[in-house]
């Protein structure tokens, strides 16, 4: 094998690994979303005592969870393709298609999403922006954060996965048992 394809393969594998840390990290935010939705069940239907926090804590966790999994689900190849033809074809193929896809599909929308969620994070955390559907008036920045964040992680995924297109091209073989094997 080539220094190149060595040298995309380490990048890859040090990508991965900041992915696969990032999703640990927020594979955890499932507990207090969790806790605070059975705490404010709890509160409400047993005491009477309904919080004016729970529903806030609970959708900005389950947005944040949401979005900032993206990248650990990219990298475990979690969303959803349409294997129809995908799966007939070759490494090779697969591996063009795809880097086509990231190149004028992928990165275009992470860049934009990228930009325009850092501007959303911006305007919140300068203008001390709160929800104001909610009694508590919780502070936006920390929920709008996970924006840009978001973006960027799904972004230097995405680097893994060209650089693992470009050796599946040239060896027409998906590296480090990245896809299933047609």
């Amino acid at each position: 094998m080539s220094d190149i394809n060595l040298n995309l393969i380490a990048v890859s594998k040090k990508i991965d690994y900041i992915t696969t840390i990032s999703g640990n990290i927020v594979g955890w935010m499932i507990i207090p979303m969790v806790l605070s939705l059975a705490y404010e069940v709890v509160a409400r239907y047993i005491f009477g005592a309904p919080t004016i926090w729970a529903y806030d804590m609970t959708f900005m966790l389950y947005g944040a969870f949401f979005m900032l999994g993206s990248s650990y689900t990219l990298k475990n190849k979690g969303h959803i393709r349409t294997d129809m033809f995908y799966d007939a074809w070759s490494h090779k193929t697969q591996a063009m298609v795809d880097l086509a896809c990231y190149a004028f599909l992928f990165f275009p929308f992470t860049l934009i999403f990228t930009l325009v969620g850092w501007e959303y994070f911006y305007q919140a955390f300068i203008n001390d922006e709160r929800f104001v559907s909610s009694p508590w008036m919780a502070i936006t920045w920390p929920f709008m954060m996970t924006l840009p964040l978001t973006g960027f992680l799904l972004s230097i995924q995405g680097i893994s996965e060209v650089c693992k297109c470009i050796v599946a091209i040239k060896l027409n073989q998906w590296p480090l048992a990245t896809k299933q094997e047609s």
